[in-house]
């Protein structure tokens, strides 16, 4: 599941060290009052203080990095799960689209997936600020194992049928969206608490990610021609296995409410993130261009891609190495905005990353797939691609309290999976009546107009200025406990 883009500014990293826990305590505490917002600073990591990044050389930077264990475990452990999801990514497609030979229904499939992504990170966003980060990211890929054995057990039971995909998969979906939510959730506090810039810390996550996604769709492509699609899901299962030991090892952090979670209390939980969202500059109208991102970059590994091999008579291996490329990309693009993000203003790099995506796609279109022109735009892709990315991410990491970075998340998710949901619907009708080349077509000049429209909106002027954090209207009325 993906946090779309939303914006960025040179980012202000979170300060606060987390205070020692107390006898008795099995991790560090943080007390949330009747405003949603923290009584204390010093127990909380990543909340109330901010100062600017310090400056120190590459060499410096990368030894405080490679001693960040809590930071890392953090990263690796998101870097386990988008493994899985990156392999089940290509054998339901591939499965759908090998079984029934209908653009249409896995553009179904891909619609009924987005709506339960959007059920999932609402959901996941109004837990993760309540129980923590770490127990959802555990609890979530507990259960992603869970759905992706069913439905190895039922391909091994020749038992395929379109409603058991979609079942399962909607399951799938609607655990694994809270799950990255929670991931996201802890990537702060282990960065502030052990000293690592936000950029940097962002750079090494588009890096994990690409090896990742790298590894993963070469890695499904290969099991399914030599295995079959019911022992790649079986692998899948143990990825989110390893993910699920690696968020074991991340600190504690018992966080207690003045009010208990109930309808009422859950819906003014929501109201508060959008409060946040309307009063805070940036993040607020770029949730006008941010889903349209979506439009484009949910639908296209989820469907337009694997379509336009399938229907090219391309094999699974062909897939597996054209999307490995784009995730090398990924690699190379990440290190680099790790390199050199402040370089260059940021306004700069989301803008010429996006228009650069968008000539990709166009290029793509005049290619045959699994040609070497294909593969190599894959890899420009896939390199800009991951800044697209992690300039969102620093902005939004940067701008968003901790306490709220679930339901502020979960919301900007939730649109975009919306919206993502009805253009994968939209792009598998398009391929079914027309050809999949020219989704390719459709898909660059939205982009290319989306490129346009971030260097000429004025609040895009705001990514390079400094910023204190919009504080949200508190709620003061204290919410009884149901029953």
């Amino acid at each position: 599941m993906v946090l779309l883009p939303w914006s960025s500014l040179s980012p202000i990293a979170r300060a606060t060290q987390p205070a020692p826990s107390n006898p008795g305590d099995s991790g560090d505490r943080c007390r949330i009052g009747n405003s949603g917002f923290v009584d204390g600073v010093s127990g909380c990591p990543g909340v109330g203080i901010h100062r600017p990044e310090r400056t120190v050389t590459m060499n410096q930077g990368m030894r405080t990095l490679l001693q960040a264990r809590q930071l890392l475990a953090a990263l690796s452990a998101q870097s386990a799960s988008t493994y899985a999801n990156q392999v089940i990514a290509l054998v339901v497609p591939w499965l759908v689209l090998t079984r029934t030979g209908s653009a249409a229904s896995a553009g179904t499939i891909a619609f009924v997936m987005g709506i339960a992504a959007l059920a999932g990170t609402l959901t996941g966003g109004l837990v993760t600020d309540r129980i923590g980060g770490r127990r959802v990211s555990i609890l979530a890929d507990s259960l992603s194992l869970v759905t992706a054995l069913t439905l190895a057990v039922a391909l091994w039971l020749d038992s395929f049928s379109l409603w058991l995909v979609a079942i399962t998969q909607v399951l799938g979906v609607f655990f694994d969206a809270p799950g990255h939510i929670a991931k996201v959730s802890t990537v702060p506090a282990a960065a502030d608490e052990e000293g690592v810039p936000m950029t940097r810390a962002m750079g090494l996550t588009q890096t994990l990610q690409g090896v990742a996604t790298f590894v993963g769709p070469v890695t499904a492509g290969v099991l399914i021609a030599a295995f079959g699609e019911a022992n790649t899901l079986v692998a899948t299962s143990a990825l989110f296995l390893i993910s699920i030991v690696l968020a074991s090892r991340l600190r504690k952090r018992v966080v207690t409410h003045d009010q208990p979670m109930t309808p009422r209390q859950a819906y003014r939980d929501l109201r508060q993130a959008v409060r946040f969202l309307v009063q805070e500059p940036f993040l607020g109208k770029m949730q006008l261009v941010g889903p349209l991102m979506g439009a484009v970059l949910v639908p296209i590994p989820a469907l337009i891609f694997p379509a336009w091999f399938v229907f090219a008579q391309q094999d699974s291996r062909a897939l597996g190495i054209f999307l490995g490329a784009g995730a090398v990309g990924g690699m190379v693009g990440g290190v680099t905005f790790a390199a050199l993000a402040e370089k260059l203003p940021q306004r700069t790099w989301l803008v010429g990353a996006t228009g650069l995506y968008a000539s990709a796609l166009l290029g793509l279109f005049f290619l045959q797939p699994g040609s070497v022109l294909a593969i190599g735009v894959s890899f420009l892709a896939g390199s800009v691609l991951s800044v697209m990315f992690a300039v969102p991410y620093t902005a939004f990491y940067s701008r968003t309290p901790q306490q709220l970075l679930g339901r502020v998340g979960s919301l900007g998710a939730a649109y975009g999976s919306l919206v993502g949901a009805l253009a994968a619907l939209g792009f598998g009708r398009l391929m079914h009546t027309v050809s999949a080349p020219h989704a390719l077509l459709a898909a660059a000049l939205i982009m290319g107009g989306i490129a346009v429209a971030l260097a000429s909106l004025p609040f895009m002027r705001l990514l390079d200025g400094s910023a204190e954090l919009t504080e949200a209207e508190p709620t003061t009325s204290p919410v009884p406990a149901a029953g």
